[in-house]
């Protein structure tokens, strides 16, 4: 058998996932048909009008000029082609229509670039490198199974078989088989459940290396969908101490000592587990500012939250630096939840090297002189105005930025194995930020694998929602948090304002909303810049100068329980804020902060609450409807409502929420909805009684009642645990 039918096996090699980068014109030359080669080609396309004369392209690698760049008549009078040799690189372009420029409106990517303006970006490939391509990558059994094209580079020779190597989680070998004859690398593991990452890397015959291949992969029952997230949020210093205690006597605006270990104690302790959280959102890592900064509200803080950066690759060590986040993400990977790590790529802190290195290139307003709310609007400056005096703002309109940090923010996802990132202040950064991260995101690890998850803050009003649409789809975010949902959350059930069937109205314009985008929005009740639902709930939390205690009574907690079922019980990623499952109080920023106290430190409301919220996170878990179905009004009052919800076959549910102070009478049709025979299979799983007779619902609901019927056995199995 000949070297050319022979199939090469290398023993166990090692493996990896850095995808391929192909940019416009990524191919293979047509005369090399058995041996992929890469051959610096760009392919323009442009759809004119009927009466467009000509189109050129002009860009950086042309000097702008259009001469020999024309797009050729394509078979319809009014598209446009041309292909052409570029070299690799990324290039700001444009199309040249009838003497007007124009972006190409079919290419997301756009930079800044001559004159200061918004250029679309051509990513092309170095041809005159190898590298890799993904053909398939996943589960096909109980093994792991991918298969490679080594691309040979524009003059290159083949592959060399022995330099393949293939490695799993730094430390396992995998096998690989090769055909030196086609570029073809065929690679196998029997990987334990959790996530695992696998590199790969080889080299031409002359030993010139293509760029390391990172894949990462989860072994686990069922695929998972981000639709099936329940996230939690943890403001790493205020969480839990590995092995102590926090130091409340810090104060609230300083640092209490949390880090990675307590977070690892409190996941293989399976409290996670037991609220139906299957993912976990952790606040950033980065090395921080020293010392004491002055707060907006006369008070000195210390870094203790993560967003004031003086490194941008390394991580805190009071947390416990890259051995305790790699810790955590392990711990995690093991116990099925991903991990999103909160970046920060729109500031930096004064104390970063990149501000006392090129303050004057890459930053706006170097004088210091535009601060938002200051000098300058938050409406109309809001993507070059400053945060404070002492967070110096990315100049987006410098490519340098662009270059510099989207890849500082894309290497956390490969350095610690991470599952998505959490973009912090998205409308202070031009919308071309979020898609290049897109964009990265999707070379560096998406390719044949599950896609990084990326959740933006677009921090809005409850008429926000253009805004938040703005940065969606398949080029930009995978989800945003959905703060007008937020804001009727806390008007209609918090504070009682309105009427109940205000939620549905809202949940469904946000839906017409974001339809067509893909995304998979962040639903929650608060976060760590607003004050406490639970206080909101008691008529406090205005003044952080005077931080709400507990509260007296039930009904606050009662209000958030019921909150808590539209959350767990709608489609979308529900994001649990730590403390809000117990009703921690607190007023806004800082006291809404506090250190977390967990199961022995709670009154008896605290318990209650908590046993409801971990009740209905366990539904969810149980019941597909609540992830993947369509909703359905069936009855509103004043003071409640009442909804189906389905995914059928698989599931189907029947909700029904009060948030009156007294008890109020329920009757509904639901025969139009509910076949007779499915319903008696049925039970509400918080034990309320109720008839159905001639498909007509009937109930009294108990002040702040909630009742969710589904199966009796979705009902007993999340009972039990």
């Amino acid at each position: 058998m000949s070297r050319a039918d022979a199939a090469m096996r290398v023993g166990p090699a090692a493996f990896a996932v850095a995808i391929l980068v192909c940019g416009i014109g990524c191919g293979t030359n047509p005369e090399e048909t058995v041996y992929p080669r890469l051959d610096c080609q760009a392919t323009f396309r442009y759809e004119g009008k009927e009466d467009t004369q000509q189109v050129s392209v002009i860009g950086e690698f042309n000097d702008w000029r259009s001469e020999g760049w024309e797009l050729a008549r394509g078979e319809s009078s009014a598209t446009f082609e041309g292909t052409f040799t570029i070299g690799g690189g990324r290039w700001a372009y444009r199309f040249l229509v009838d003497d007007e420029e124009i972006l190409d409106p079919d290419n997301p990517l756009t930079v800044f670039g001559r004159d200061g303006r918004e250029h679309s970006a051509l990513m092309q490939t170095d041809c005159t490198r190898p590298g890799w391509s993904v053909a398939t990558s996943g589960m096909a059994g109980d093994d792991y199974e991918a298969e490679l094209i080594f691309y040979r580079s524009l003059e290159g020779p083949a592959i060399d078989p022995a330099s393949v190597r293939a490695v799993v989680d730094g430390r396992e070998a995998a096998e690989a088989e090769i055909r030196p004859d086609s570029g073809e690398v065929k690679i196998r593991y029997k990987p334990s459940p959790g996530k695992h990452l696998l590199r790969v890397n080889g080299a031409d015959q002359a030993g010139q290396a293509a760029d390391e291949l990172l894949l990462p992969f989860w072994a686990e029952p069922e695929a998972f969908d981000w639709r099936d997230a329940v996230i939690y949020q943890i403001v790493v210093d205020r969480f839990r101490q590995g092995g102590g205690a926090l130091d409340e006597s810090a104060g609230i605006t300083r640092r209490m000592g949390g880090d990675y270990a307590g977070v690892v104690e409190t996941i293989e302790s399976g409290y996670l587990g037991a609220l139906g959280v299957n993912a976990l959102w952790i606040s950033p890592a980065y090395v921080n500012a020293a010392g004491l900064w002055p707060g907006f509200d006369g008070r000195e803080y210390e870094s203790y939250h993560g967003y004031w950066p003086v490194a941008s690759r390394a991580v805190e060590t009071r947390f416990g630096g890259e051995a305790g986040l790699a810790a955590l993400v392990e711990a995690a990977h093991a116990q099925g939840l991903r991990v999103i790590l909160d970046v920060v790529p729109n500031h930096v802190h004064i104390d970063h090297p990149d501000w006392n290195e090129r303050r004057r290139e890459w930053f706006t307003h170097p004088e210091i002189d535009c601060v938002c709310g200051r000098e300058c609007s938050w409406q109309s400056d809001i993507e070059h105005c400053w945060f404070t005096d002492y967070l110096p703002d990315f100049d987006w309109t410098k490519a340098a930025v662009l270059d510099h940090v989207v890849p500082d923010a894309i290497w956390w996802l490969g350095a610690f194995n991470l599952d998505g990132l959490r973009i912090d202040a998205v409308p202070m950064m031009p919308r071309l930020v979020t898609r290049h991260l897109r964009y990265r995101a999707d070379r560096s690890f998406g390719q044949g694998g599950e896609p990084v998850f990326l959740i933006g803050e677009t921090f809005t009003g409850g008429q926000g929602r253009p805004q938040i649409r703005r940065y969606l789809g398949p080029q930009g975010l995978s989800g945003q948090f959905d703060f007008p949902i937020m804001w009727t959350l806390r008007t209609v059930v918090g504070q009682g304002e309105g009427e109940m069937g205000d939620v549905l109205d809202e949940v469904k314009a946000s839906a017409a909303s974001w339809e067509g985008s893909g995304a998979v929005m962040g639903l929650i009740l608060g976060n760590h810049d607003v004050p406490r639902f639970l206080s909101l709930a008691n008529g406090e939390g205005d003044d952080a100068f005077h931080p709400p205690a507990a509260p007296a009574t039930r009904e606050p907690y009662q209000r958030l329980a019921v909150a808590f079922a539209f959350l767990l019980t709608l489609p979308g990623a529900p994001v649990v804020y730590y403390g809000d499952e117990y009703g921690m109080p607190g007023a806004g920023d800082p006291d809404n902060r506090r250190p977390m106290r967990f199961a022995g430190e709670w009154n008896d409301n605290e318990a209650w609450l908590y046993e409801q919220a971990s009740h209905l996170g366990r539904l969810r878990r149980e019941v597909s409807a609540f992830r993947r179905g369509a909703w359905t009004e069936l009855w509103r009052h004043d003071d409640a409502t009442a909804y189906f919800i389905s995914d059928q076959p698989n599931s189907a549910a029947l909700v029904v929420l009060s948030r009156g102070r007294k008890a109020i009478r329920a009757e509904f049709d639901v025969a139009s909805e509910i076949d007779a025979g499915e319903l008696a299979s049925w039970r509400d799983c918080f034990g309320g009684d109720y008839v159905v007779s001639d498909g007509i619902f009937s109930t009294t609901l108990p002040p702040y009642g909630m009742m969710i019927l589904t199966d009796r056995i979705a009902c007993d199995e999340t009972a039990a645990n």
